[in-house]
Formats: C-alpha cells, structure tokens, sequence
C-alpha cells in the first residue's frame, strides 16, 4: 500500500513534505490507509493528486509536466519520477486523463473520437491453459522459492547491494565535497565566491591536477592575502634621480690640497707646530683690535708682534684658506643633501611591490652611505689642510661606486612604474589572488580525503554495480518475455463483445439506462471489433455531461475485469466520478462503487476480504461526500498489548486545499468527516480570519472571505428569520441581527459582504490587496455578535471546527 506522497514539484502542488503537513491536533504524523476519502473544491488539486497515480499506473509523467519532482512511499519502497517504470505497485485510476485517453469520442463527439474496446474473460481453452501453467511453473514465485522469479529475487538483491555500496561511497565522497564548498569556500569571503557547490570544487580539484600546477606556499599565500586587503594606491608622480658631485668637488680639492705654499718670513715654530699656528692664525682675528695686551695672558705685545705674524701668514695662504672653505661649505652642501634624496616609502607601494623596494632601497641607502664617508674623509682631508695650510695633504681615495649607486636607482624607478600599471590591473590581480588561495584550499583538501583513491574506489564499485544490474536486467527480460508469452496466450481467451456487455449490465441494473448502450461493431474484414454507443439501436451524439460521466465510470468498473486486472491485488484512485450528475445519480453512483468495489466479500471461515488492496475516492460533491461515509469501512489488527490483538478502522479522510499558487494535502476537519455541511466550512473559514496575523501563514481565507461571509450570513440569517418582511432591503436581516444603531459596522460588513464577493461593479477591487485588518475587525464584530446572540450555539459551533469554547 501507499503511505505518503512528498511533491516538491507537481501542477499546482510545491514544496509538500507529508511530515510536515498531514498530522492530527496532536501532531502525530498519518499515513493513506486501505480506504481514503478526500475532499477539495474545484481547482483545489485533486485531479493532479490523481494524475500521480496515473503516471504509476501508466509509466510516464502527463504532457506538459516536464520538471516534475514527486516521491510516493509506501509497503513496495519509493517511487520517484525517474522509477515510473520499475516500481511494484499495480495502480488503476479513474480521471478525466482515463476518459480522455480510453473514450476520446466523450471528450470529442464532432471529431471523430474514438472508445477504446477491452475484453474480459471467456471460454477456457484446455490447451491454453496448459500452456499458461508450464509457463507459470517456469516462472514461480518468491513464495515458493523457485523458478525464474525467485531468482530475480536473489539477483535483484545483490543489484541492490552493490548498487547501494557504489550509491554510499559516492555519497559519502561528495558529502565531503559539498560540506567543504559549502563551509570552507563559499562561506570564506576572502575567496569570493557566493555561489560555490559540488560541481564547482570538482572541476577547481581537476585543475590542480594538471600538469604545472603548483599550489601556493605559506609565504606566496601571506601575501595574496595582503593583496587582497590592499586599496587602490595614488600614482607616484615623481622619480627618482640622483646627481653625484663628488668628482666635481674632488676636482676644486685636489689641487687646493697639493699647493705647495711658503711664508714670506716663516716662523719656524709656528711651522713645527701646525696645533699651536692654528691656534694663532685663529688669535689673530681676536686680537687686531687689541694691539698692546695679549687676551689669554694680559701681558703686553710685542710692537713688531703683527709685521711678523703679517709674514708669515702671507696673501697667498689667505687665498688658499679661502678657496679651502669654499670647497669645504660645498662638500657639507653635498652631504646634507643626501638627506632629502630619497622621499619614497615602502608603504606608497602595493604589498607586492614592498620587499622589492625595501631591499633595493636599503642597497642604495649602502652605497650613498658609503658615497657620504668618501665626502666626509674629502671634508676632513679639506679640513686638515686648512688647518695647516702650509702642508700639503694628499688626496684621500673614494670607495662608493656611482654606478651601482645608478642601477639601485633606476630599479626604484622601475618599480615605481610596475607599481603605477597595478592600479589598473589591482582588480583582476585579486581575482587572480582568489582564484590562487582557493585553489591552494582545494589542493590541500583533496589530499587530505585522499580524493583520487576515492574516485578509484567509487569507479570499482560502480562496475561491480553495472554488472549486477545487467545480469538482473538479463533475468527481468526473460520473466518479461515470459510474461508477455502468458498474455499472448491469455488474449486468445479475450472477449471484447463481454466487455461491451458488462458497461450496459452496469448502466441497465445500476443507473436504469436500458436505451443507452455500447454495442461492439465487427470492423469490415471481421478480424476487429469497435465499441459504439448507441440510443435506443441507433448511433448516439451529442451526450450531456451527466450521460458522458456515467458511460466512462461504467466502462472504468467494467475494465476492471479486464484480463490485466481481474483477480490482482490492485490499487485504485477514482476522481470526482459524479460531474454533472443529478442527486439520484450521484447514489446510484455511491452504490456502484460499494456494491463492486468497496463490499467486502465473505470467506469460507467467515472472515472478509476485499477487492481491492488501497482505495482512493477523491470528490468536491458535499452530497457525494456524504454518502461516502456509508461505504463499508475495512479492518485491520493492531496490537492491543499483553499479547492479544484487536480490530480497528483501516481508513481515512483527507482534505485538498490550495492556499494562493500552491496545493496541500491536509487531515480532513472534524466538521466535514462528521458533519459534512458547508455552515460548518464557511464559519470555519471566517474565524480563521479573525487574528490578522495568520494571513501571513495562510492568506487563502482572506482572499474568500466575502463569499464565506455573504454564503454564511445567507445561511445563518434565513434560520434565524426565515420571514423575510421587506424583499427589498437586502440589508433588513443584517439589521435585524446586527442592530440598526450600529450603522458603521453594518456599513463595514455590507461593504465587505458584496465588494469582496460580487466584482463586476467594482473589478477594481480584484487587482488590489486584500485590506486585512478590515477583514480581521469585520470577522470578529461577526463571532462576537453571534456569541453575545447565542452563546450556546457559538460555542457549539467551536466544538464542531475543533476549537475550545469560548468563556469571557
């Protein structure tokens, strides 16, 4: 049997998980029983409900239902859409799909329509039959563990075996990988990538498999991390450029530091002593001015004291004392001008850039200062001689080497302009550092699973699977062709002229239809017979509805005895059979359906058994639904502990409801298993609108609630004032009920009672929201005045829809 159906794509269905939706007040789950009843309006969903059994009974999806999803489970495993045609369960369904395919001339009488003849069982042949039975002998059965069948069985287990070791593996192998692309990469934003599944980290893991990929070390990783913190950088507008003027100034120095120089008259002391000279060419500029007295020891000079001081320290050694400083002012320019040389930090360049330009600037920083001791030992060798200016000093040799100095420069400067471009390319360098970082992530993690032995692993079990799936497959043909090989011979015992015959049994001894008839016609050639309705002997057209739903329900009862069908434990799903039919029909339809179906049949020991296994009866017909509760209901044990076992109902009522786009399958509300009368829907439907936040989980009963409350007032205001004293007020009940003080509630309810449920003078109204706290006030100024009216009533009401009495 079947137990449940989960539809996440299905017609008007979306999303259905049965455990989730069919459950009681207790929220205990329930399961489809032997015998269920299901309830909906027009365009609810049933018909689409039944088109599932039909692709199970069939083996294909209806046209136009491409993209379906749907599992349906139950006592023979599950069934999906891609399982159509290998499941177990042996399905009969009565539909519009039914007529349409079997009596195409129901659907279309102008146009050349067609039914389709069946035959039920005749005469038996011997031969036949013998035939038949070595057949069945070869074929066996599970039971009896024997034949072709109970092979299958054993075959068909180790398919599932292997097929469910490949189908573990491979699921478990790729629930690392989704888990990995779903919490490792996807949910890293340094990666960069919102959309990222199983898909995507197969093919990244493909690419580090290639030949020259080579995943990014911890350093390499560091810094595309960096990258990808960096913001764009202002362009370096300047370069770098050094000018040396160290052979210039060694140029001025060396001749000034090799000038041979003597005094007119030289004191020889002052010459043996270049200390003590210094210390009075440097007096002498103190002392001019004090021509008589010493300042250091305030003993009188002698008069001649400054004619020989004059020749000694002569023009020539002045002058040279003089282009000595000028040297040395300028080699002091020289040095405190490398200083401000280089102004480039390591932080105005991408991270990329940086340890480039920090090495290349720490060369340069060498050699310049190396270039600053060669300037400094020329100052001091400047310095020297101008303290001596009567000794010649030599030339001091240079260690820095300018063109080093310029090959540090220039590649500053060749960074800068790389470092410039990367503005431009900053993006696409990051998409490439993510792409880089990810990859590094897949590689690592594909090693860590060991994802190649894995795939080895998987492909293994998977030809172990193909294998076992071909020898079943080898098997279940040869049962195939021997099934086929039984039909063949059970079609010689087929008679099509009995098929005809049983409809109008069925027609003549349950509806009374004597006059409407299928006859069965010989084609030309007499080798096919054709099914014709005829009226009264003659060719019968332009059938009413009502004639349409009764010919097709006969003919599916009728079929039922058909040789693919008699005498099977079959499931059967019968869809609002009673279309256009009168009350009496729709009862004589009701015992139809009881006396040949529902009617268990007595066994030898007493007990009961029934014709069928699971049955379906689906309708929108209230009247119908009633006369279902009277069907006989089947049985089954439970347990009822301490060993022993006892009987209870096998069935259930379900309801079809559809809340905007989407259908659902719900328990049936106790007021329509029990009571089956619209007054208890309609004041169902109205007090779920009386707490406007509920629209947002089910906004259908807002959308209806100005036919529920017009249909509902009509009903409850007639039993309440069946004297209607002035016909043409059309508000005279409302304000006999309402009060006519409260004219502003009324008001409020009419409006609502007529625009939400009559549009044709306000189409507008259609094509806008639903005002729900207007409908939530008027629902309950409804149920409040129905309580203050009849409390007893009102709470009866509550008990009839499952809801607790009301007390305040």
């Amino acid at each position: 049997m079947i137990t449940q159906i989960d539809i996440a794509s299905f017609g008007s269905f979306s999303g259905l998980e049965w455990k989730k939706t069919v459950r009681d007040s207790g929220k205990n789950v329930k399961t489809f029983q032997r015998l269920n009843i299901l309830y909906g309006r027009n365009y609810s969903g049933k018909t689409t409900l039944s088109r599932i059994f039909r692709a199970l009974e069939t083996g294909k999806l209806p046209t136009n239902y491409t993209g379906s999803s749907f599992t349906v489970t139950g006592d023979q495993g599950a069934v999906t859409c891609s399982g159509l045609l290998t499941h177990n369960y042996d399905v009969r369904v009565y539909n519009r799909d039914f007529v349409a395919e079997n009596l195409s001339f129901l659907v279309n009488q102008d146009v050349g329509g067609e039914i389709k003849t069946f035959a039920i069982v005749g005469e038996q042949n011997k031969e036949i039959d013998e035939a038949i039975a070595a057949i069945e002998a070869k074929l066996g059965s599970v039971e009896a563990k024997s034949g072709l069948r109970f092979d299958l069985e054993a075959r068909k287990k180790e398919r599932d075996r292997t097929k469910a070791s490949h189908s573990t593996a491979q699921s478990a192998l790729e629930g690392k990988l989704r888990s990995h692309a779903a919490e490792k990469i996807k949910k890293n934003l340094q990666y960069g990538v919102p959309v990222y599944n199983i898909e995507n980290i197969k093919r990244d893991i493909a690419t580090t498999q290639k030949s020259g990929f080579a995943p990014l070390t911890l350093q390499e990783q560091a810094g595309k991390l960096a990258l990808l913190k960096q913001e764009a950088l202002p362009d370096i507008t300047s370069t770098l450029a050094i000018a040396l003027n160290y052979d210039s100034l060694k140029s001025q120095a060396d001749p000034l530091l090799s000038k041979a120089i003597t005094p007119t008259k030289p004191i020889q002391e002052l010459l043996n002593d270049s200390v003590l000279q210094l210390w009075v060419k440097q007096g002498i500029t103190h002392h001019r001015d004090k021509r008589d007295v010493c300042a250091f020891c305030r003993q009188s000079l002698p008069d001649d004291i400054w004619q020989v001081l004059d020749e000694h320290f002569s023009k020539e050694s002045g002058d040279l004392e003089t282009d000595l400083e000028s040297v040395i002012t300028a080699v002091k320019g020289e040095i405190a001008a490398l200083a401000g040389l280089v102004t480039l930090r390591s932080d105005d360049l991408y991270a990329e850039e940086r340890s480039t330009f920090n090495v290349s600037s720490q060369a340069l920083a060498n050699e310049l200062g190396t270039y600053k001791k060669d300037l400094e030992t020329l100052k001091k060798s400047l310095e020297s001689r101008k303290n001596n200016l009567f000794q010649p000093v030599a030339l001091p040799p240079s260690l820095h080497n300018p063109k080093e100095i310029q090959q540090h420069v220039d590649a500053i400067n060749d960074l800068i302009t790389t470092n410039n471009s990367k503005t431009k390319t900053l993006e696409k360098d990051k998409a490439t550092a993510r792409d880089l970082l990810r990859l590094a992530d897949v590689s690592t993690f594909a090693d860590a699973i060991t994802y190649d032995a894995e795939l080895k692993k998987i492909a293994n079990l998977k030809t172990e699977a193909d294998a076992a799936d071909t020898t079943y497959t080898d098997s279940a043909k040869k049962i195939g062709d021997a099934e086929v090989e039984v039909q063949n011979l059970r079609n010689k015992q087929r008679d099509e002229r009995k098929g005809a015959g049983r409809v109008n049994s069925l027609l003549n001894n349950f509806f009374g239809h004597d006059g409407l008839k299928l006859e069965p016609r010989d084609s030309a050639d007499k080798a096919t017979v054709k099914f014709e309705i005829t009226r009264d002997g003659k060719a019968a057209y332009n059938l009413s509805e009502g004639e349409c739903s009764l010919i097709a329900f006969c003919y599916f009862i009728a079929k039922l005895d058909a040789p693919e069908s008699k005498g099977k434990e079959l499931i059967i799903y019968i869809d609002d059979p009673i279309s256009s039919l009168d009350s009496n029909h729709i009862f004589f339809m009701f015992s139809l359906i009881e006396s040949l179906i529902a009617k268990p049949v007595k066994k030898s020991d007493g007990s009961n058994t029934y014709r069928y296994k699971q049955l379906f009866i689906s309708t929108h017909n209230l009247d119908f639904l009633k006369y279902l509760k009277r069907l006989s209901i089947p049985s089954k044990k439970i347990d009822a502990g301490g060993g022993k076992q006892k009987n209870s109902h096998d069935h259930e009522h379900f309801m079809v409801e559809r809340n905007g786009a989407a259908s659902s399958i719900l328990l049936m509300p106790s007021y329509l298993r029990d009571y089956i009368t619209e007054f208890h829907y309609l004041f169902h439907q109205i007090y779920k609108c009386r707490d406007q936040s509920t629209a947002h989980i089910s906004h259908e009963p807002f959308f209806g609630f100005g036919n529920n409350l017009r249909k509902f007032l009509e009903a409850f205001l007639f039993f309440k004032y069946p004297h209607h004293d002035n016909k043409s007020d059309s508000l005279e009940r409302i304000k006999k009920f309402f009060g006519e003080e409260e004219d502003a509630a009324i008001a409020l309810v009419n409006r609502l009672n007529n625009e939400f449920s009559h549009l044709e003078e306000v189409p507008d109204r259609s094509f806008k929201p639903v005002e729900v706290p207007e409908i939530a006030r008027v629902a309950n100024y409804v149920l409040d005045k129905i309580y203050a009216s009849d409390a007893i009533q009102y709470n009866a009401l509550l008990k009839s829809i499952g809801e607790p009495e009301r007390t305040d």
